[in-house]
């Protein structure tokens, strides 16, 4: 009996998780519509919008947990996803893609972001815990890192708002995308969040462990959806870039938010494998933007290290 109902669980959790990934997606298309019909710059929509909406499911599921006292898995998650965006997002980009050539000058604005990002959340865990003060110092670090994409990459890039004559009048089924949208976030985030506890108990596994496996893989599809997408319209430097900024977000604003509703604590899986793989994942993958390009058998590397990280998670059960 014990197992139909882990498998029931399974199944719910399969559910909510496609719940958050459409939300974010439905958000995504309608808040897109909406910064257009306002006259929002193509860089706004991008760094607000698309940013923001694919990192939902991770904010979303990680506040949850917050509101519920399971803080094992808000720093799961996001060190999950950070390391399944990295390895597995990027090496399907590039190996099924190719090499992938980044023109655009990564070193202005999402490297320096990136690493500051990833060092600052290493340094505040690295004692296992995430107290409120820390909290804040990583929104701190979030809201210096807005202030420079709106004030002086977004001079230095020559990004101009939209002038037109008129702008598209804002359509009645932009507003309710965007509030389907949040309700399946907020929804599928709060039943992952109930799943995951029930299962981590009956199965007496760490929280962490379905967390950094399941619902960051989950809560980045969103992002290798994006990624598959761009391999398709040629686009796949765009998304190389959404990755820098999204992992950046993770660590700051995932882990910020939560981080001020209660204190965050890291199990074991998170600090004996989880950061580890993070650092290490993390490392190459600046190293990929300081080169300007990806090649596909880095991609089949990235890939091979994602393997090892799964089952490296196996040796917990």
């Amino acid at each position: 009996m014990e197992w139909i109902q882990i498998g029931i669980w399974t199944l719910y959790l399969a559910a909510a998780l496609f719940a958050l990934v459409r939300g974010a997606d439905m958000f995504v298309v309608g808040a897109k519509q909406v910064g257009a019909s306002l006259g929002m710059s193509k860089f706004a929509i991008g760094v607000l919008i698309v940013g923001f909406g694919t990192s939902l499911p991770e904010l979303a599921s990680s506040i949850a947990a917050a509101l519920e006292g399971s803080t094992e898995i808000v720093l799961a998650n996001a060190v999950g996803s950070n390391i399944t965006n990295i390895l597995l997002v990027v090496g399907v980009l590039a190996t099924i893609g190719g090499r992938v050539v980044i023109k655009r000058d990564l070193i202005k604005t999402e490297l320096p972001i990136f690493f500051i990002a990833t060092t600052h959340f290493i340094a505040v865990v690295y004692d296992g815990t995430v107290d409120r003060l820390e909290a804040m110092l990583l929104l701190g670090t979030f809201a210096a890192y807005m202030w420079y994409l709106f004030v002086e990459a977004r001079t230095e890039d020559s990004v101009e708002l939209q002038k037109k004559g008129r702008h598209e009048h804002l359509k009645g089924k932009s507003i309710a995308l965007i509030l389907i949208g949040i309700l399946a976030v907020l929804v599928g985030a709060n039943y992952t969040v109930d799943m995951v506890v029930n299962i981590a108990t009956v199965m007496s596994v760490p929280l962490g462990l379905v967390s950094i496996g399941a619902i960051a893989l989950g809560t980045s599809l969103p992002e290798l959806f994006v990624s598959i997408n761009a391999i398709k319209t040629g686009e796949a430097e765009l998304a190389i870039g959404n990755i820098f900024g999204s992992n950046a977000f993770n660590i700051l604003v995932v882990i910020g938010i939560p981080g001020l509703i209660t204190p965050l604590i890291a199990d074991a899986v998170v600090m004996q494998l989880g950061l580890g793989i993070l650092l290490a994942a993390s490392a190459i993958f600046f190293v990929n933007g300081l080169a300007r390009q990806i090649m596909r058998w880095e991609g089949m590397m990235m890939l091979l290290f994602f393997a090892f990280f799964i089952l490296k998670l196996v040796d917990f059960l």
